[in-house]
């Protein structure tokens, strides 16, 4: 609850609850004004922690944007498999791809993250490591096999890591042409030429 001065009230509560309402003031800074404005100070006095608090947990607003940059890709990974549930698994290619460009452009932070702010770009790239498209590939691998994918696991893992690869590509170097740039052009991309590749 906030105070009349404009505070956020005071978080008393575990250092989880701490963690939580410090990302969730991140990615609102971070949405708003970009890496290079963000202020920690703000996102601590929205939080309704200390500013020691908050370095204690984050020591710098890198670490801080690149704990943030994780709990959005998390949360949108789940938004995911929430968007593909009871599809077989070509149409779940499609649907996936399909709910992913809609929140890169209606969500503000992943709009920030992908299409606005190069300096954002720049930092979370370093999210998109080798063990990163391991962990996404294995998650997304086991969606599809759930949704009824029938190929060995080491094509499906093949195919799957070809996508996660080609998501980090137009995520890292997105199009010139704002006509694809749509959700109309990823729907396209996804049914034209990978959910094929799922069997």
């Amino acid at each position: 609850m906030a105070t009349g001065t404009g505070r956020k009230a005071r978080v008393t509560t575990s250092p989880s609850a701490q963690e939580t309402a410090i990302l969730a003031a991140a990615a609102d800074e971070f949405s708003s004004v970009g890496a290079r404005r963000a202020n920690i100070d703000e996102v601590a006095k929205a939080a309704g922690v200390s500013r020691s608090t908050l370095y204690r947990r984050f020591p710098n607003k890198d670490s801080l944007l690149l704990a943030v940059a994780n709990d959005a890709f998390e949360n949108g990974l789940s938004r995911l498999e929430e968007a593909v549930e009871g599809l077989g698994p070509s149409d779940a290619v499609v649907a996936a791809f399909t709910a992913g460009a809609e929140m890169v452009h209606t969500d503000p932070l992943l709009r920030r993250m992908v299409l606005e702010d190069v300096e954002l770009r720049t930092i979370t790239a370093a999210t998109m490591s080798g063990l990163f498209v391991e962990m996404v590939t294995a998650r997304v691998a086991s969606t599809l096999r759930r949704a009824g994918a029938q190929m060995p696991d080491d094509e499906l893992s093949e195919a799957v890591e070809l996508h996660v690869r080609l998501v980090i590509s137009f995520l890292e170097v997105p199009s010139a042409e704002p006509g694809r740039q749509t959700v109309e052009y990823a729907q396209h991309l996804a049914a034209t030429y990978l959910a094929p590749m799922i069997r």
